[in-house]
């Protein structure tokens, strides 16, 4: 049984139009805790976007500095923020941090976050997307393989699968990376971050049934590459930063750390919501 979460008041998000608050849920025992960020009006049927911090960062620090809170300001999304163990996830495969060495149930508690803010907000649950970044992206390829039918999209930044998912559902998937990562080339033993992007876009094709070259489009400093018309509906892309490192693109002049100034065209938001916001479950 998901177990029923329950609300406390918590800090405005930081853009206007907007209402959080932070709701609880228990776990193998354990209390965990995750912001909820809506419309200050409130929609019945709206997709509902969940976004995966990454490692040493908190869920507050990841509201501000990925961007995403104009879409429920604006109406169009509702948008949750689930606090890591130490702020950090147990991706499995010895990553990372408190969270593996607690042996923690991650992807039980991502599971339940997504039942529970879906009944918080009546959400539209063929639409659930799914945002990781580097260690929470780890996390989301994790849970995508061991619940799938979950969510109807999946975008990541900073991170490629620690291991393959064997007989993997199709998803709609969004991988992206900048060219001079040095976490996603280190990691993955690969000569450049790019080649390790690519693998990992290779594997999804399979997984998802997508044929041909895909179509290039170059977007600022993004080469985004996509294949539409995949087995069961589903889409693949890829989007590779020409020179940027482990910070998140964003579209204004970085107030946050952690972050490279791109433009609001080519902010990860920005491409990461145009793919999503495209998906549902069938």
């Amino acid at each position: 049984m998901v177990p029923q979460g329950h609300s406390t008041p918590a800090s405005r998000a930081a853009t206007t139009g907007t209402t959080t608050v932070q709701r609880q849920l228990t776990v193998d025992g354990m209390k965990r805790t995750y912001l909820a960020v809506g419309p200050s009006v409130r929609h019945k049927g709206l997709p509902l976007l969940i976004v995966m911090h990454g490692r040493g960062i908190s869920a507050q620090l990841e509201s501000v500095r990925t961007g995403f809170l104009p879409y429920a300001e604006r109406g169009q999304a509702n948008i949750v923020y689930p606090l890591g163990i130490a702020e950090s996830w147990n991706a499995g495969h010895g990553c990372c941090g408190a969270a593996v060495k607690e042996g923690v149930h991650d992807t039980q508690f991502l599971t339940d976050v997504a039942a529970d803010a879906s009944r918080y907000f009546e959400s539209d649950v063929r639409r659930i997307y799914l945002v990781g970044y580097s260690n929470g992206a780890k996390l989301s390829f994790e849970e995508v393989c061991a619940h799938p039918g979950t969510f109807a999209g999946l975008a990541t930044y900073g991170a490629v699968p620690l291991a393959a998912c064997a007989g993997g559902k199709p998803l709609s998937a969004l991988m992206a990376s900048g060219t001079n990562d040095p976490v996603v080339r280190s990691e993955h033993f690969s000569p450049t971050a790019t080649i390790a992007l690519d693998q990992a876009v290779t594997g999804w094709q399979a997984r998802n049934g997508c044929h041909g070259p895909g179509k290039v489009t170059h977007i600022g400093p993004a080469t985004l590459t996509s294949w539409t018309g995949c087995r069961g509906g589903t889409e693949l892309s890829s989007a590779v930063y020409s020179g940027l490192t482990h910070f998140w693109p964003t579209a204004i002049r970085p107030t946050a750390p952690y972050t490279t100034y791109v433009g609001e065209d080519a902010a990860a938001a920005t491409i990461m919501w145009n793919f999503l916001s495209r998906q549902h479950l069938t």
